[in-house]
């Protein structure tokens, strides 16, 4: 297949639209309490959650490499073959 390095296409000219600000009501005033957001305890937590997990994490993965290290954290081969067979098989089903 040739591809003609000549051929030129114009763009499509789209409509560009000015953003207008949303009119406010006679007596609303702008911040009306539809425009306000409130989480629950539970929105509150998970928002929160990212960083302390990652925290968590980090220094759970620092200390599993000092005990590798060290040779003093248990390494079971069996669990970790299964677990790479498990994953093989789960991406070749995908294909």
């Amino acid at each position: 297949m040739r591809i003609d390095p000549k051929v030129v296409i114009q763009p499509i000219a789209r409509e560009t639209r000015e953003a207008q600000p949303s009119a406010v009501k006679t007596g609303e005033s702008p911040s009306s309490d539809a425009s306000v957001v409130k989480l629950s305890t539970a929105g509150i937590a998970a928002s929160a959650e990212p960083s302390s997990a990652s925290a968590t994490t980090t220094s759970r993965l620092q200390t599993i490499r000092a005990m590798l290290d060290k040779g003093d954290y248990p390494v079971d081969l069996d669990l970790l073959a299964s677990r790479i067979v498990d994953d093989e098989v789960l991406r070749a089903g995908r294909s």
